[in-house]
């Protein structure tokens, strides 16, 4: 949302001043005409088959509109407004000489220049964690502005945009979604503040659709820039009261071309668009280029998964505790339980650690457990063990439980407090010496981890299948209803949701 208010006035003024130099340019020629002479007849204005045309589309993607789970890509949206381009209009002058690469023109030809805001969020598997879970999804948030070319025939459409916008917190991809979930009775995402930092971001992109039949045409989708850089193609497959037109695009993530019209020439069909994406560069996982904010780990260790080799104190078990400790670590968002037996069987029992399951399962949930969300009723449970051990437990260790319990919404884990945590847990597992070692290694991790960003490993080939239905009524009025089925494209951890769904729509109007 916060995006929108900041590109929307960019957005009018680049229309405005569209507008006003076709304006000027018609008023130049009128005045060069003596007012004895007849004004000549402008062909592209008059002839029915090209009249002037001005058009709105909105899209609309999440994946709670079809009750599926909340992750990945959780979120797009875009508003456009199109109009008829002619032969002086600037934007058709640069992007032509692109466009008509790909098509001949002819006297039917058509030209629409457009404008664009939109946004999109992404989220990990488990939202109700404070940290990105081992290798799942970071968060991420990114806003453009688009001025866009289509340039279309009574059977293929070549869209070209260019992008300029930015990837970060300054999106508002944290507020949107916490007001949006905290409306719907969702809970609330809490780790927007490890999201992808700040960056501007600018992109050429080109869509271009070419139906050999009616009801087939093939897709193909080409983006250039520093925030996504990858080639997409695709086969359409519709049935319908439909000829040869591309019709309009689908989704927000490839929007394709806008409302292709003509006046008391509706058409409707139902659609299924295979195909696939192969993938160079995508921020919204790997972070911005260059950036020396960011930070990966393929086990995402702490340093109690390999305490024993800091420690310079080998064991003949040391490669045993080992594989516990990165066992314990290693949190796919889906395995709390398994790994809450781990930290009991060999951080609790066995050791003179005195805590019953109340302060125990918080300071397994700081340092293990990407300090998940506490349900109401689990904090009610773990109250209840706190209380009938209150007089047992040291100061420091008080104060943790109750922030554990009652933190804020919404926000990362700080530093301080997942150190608190190492302390109280050290103390009983460690003898003086090692727990002071260990202690200054883990201000030295926090130091470092609080810092950067956490990022994913690209996977390069991603499938997707779409389908869905669209009309465009005589009048001009659109409708349009997709469904989204993609593969991931991340390298994620073993365990994780190997694909996503969604549904999106779309609304417009021809004038």
């Amino acid at each position: 949302m916060k995006t929108i208010k900041i590109l929307l006035p960019i957005f009018i003024y680049i229309l405005l001043v569209d507008l006003s130099y076709a304006q000027s340019k018609q008023n130049k020629k009128q005045s060069l005409i003596k007012p004895v002479v007849e004004p000549p007849i402008e062909v592209e204005r008059t002839t029915p088959n090209n009249p002037d045309q001005y058009q709105l589309r909105l899209i609309m993607e999440n994946d709670a509109f079809g009750g599926f789970s909340d992750r990945y890509y959780t979120n797009g949206s875009r508003l456009e407004f199109h109009m008829s381009a002619g032969e002086s209009n600037p934007t058709r002058k640069v992007f032509s000489y692109w466009n008509d690469l790909f098509i001949t023109p002819n006297e039917k030809t058509r030209y629409l220049q457009g404008f664009a805001v939109g946004q999109e969020f992404y989220t990990p598997t488990n939202i109700k964690k404070a940290d990105v879970s081992y290798g799942d999804r970071p968060y991420s948030s990114r806003g453009y502005f688009t001025n866009s070319l289509t340039t279309f025939t009574e059977d293929t459409s070549i869209t070209t945009e260019l992008e300029l916008g930015m990837i970060g917190p300054s999106v508002g991809g944290k507020s949107a979604q916490i007001n949006f979930h905290n409306f719907i009775g969702s809970p609330t995402p809490q780790g927007w503040d490890t999201q992808i930092p700040d960056s501007y971001s600018v992109a050429l992109k080109t869509d271009i659709r070419k139906f050999y039949h009616r009801f087939f045409g093939t897709q193909y989708n080409v983006n250039l820039g520093n925030i996504q850089t990858d080639v997409s193609f695709g086969l359409i497959f519709r049935f319908g009261n439909v000829d040869k037109t591309p019709g309009p695009g689908s989704s927000a993530l490839q929007p394709g071309s806008p409302i292709l019209h003509e006046d008391g020439k509706g058409y409707w069909y139902f659609y299924v668009n295979p195909g696939g994406t192969l993938q160079a560069y995508n921020a919204t996982i790997q972070g911005q280029m260059g950036s020396d904010k960011a930070y990966k780990s393929q086990n995402r260790s702490s340093a109690f998964s390999n305490w024993d080799s800091f420690l310079n104190n080998p064991t003949p078990d040391v490669g045993e505790k080992e594989l516990q400790y990165r066992m314990l670590s290693e949190d796919n968002g889906k395995n709390t339980l398994q790994r809450y037996i781990l930290f009991n069987e060999f951080l609790v029992n066995g050791t003179t650690n005195p805590y019953n399951i109340g302060l125990n399962y918080l300071i397994f949930n700081n340092i293990f457990n990407g300090a998940e969300e506490i349900e109401r009723t689990t904090r009610l449970f773990l109250l209840s063990n706190l209380s009938a051990q209150w007089d047992q437990i040291p100061t420091n260790a008080r104060a943790l439980a109750i922030y554990s319990i009652f933190r804020p919404e919404g926000g990362k884990l700080p530093p301080i407090v997942r150190y608190y945590s190492y302390e109280v847990l050290s103390q009983f597992i460690l003898d003086p010496k090692q727990r002071e070692t260990l202690l200054q290694l883990l201000r030295e991790e926090a130091e470092y981890r609080d810092n950067k960003t956490y990022i994913a490993d690209l996977k390069r080939a991603v499938g997707f299948i779409r389908a869905g239905f669209v009309s465009v009524s005589n009048a001009g009025f659109l409708f349009g209803l997709h469904y989204n089925y993609q593969t991931i494209d991340f390298q994620a951890a073993k365990g994780l949701p190997q694909q996503h769904q969604w549904v999106g729509f779309q609304l417009g109007k021809v004038f």
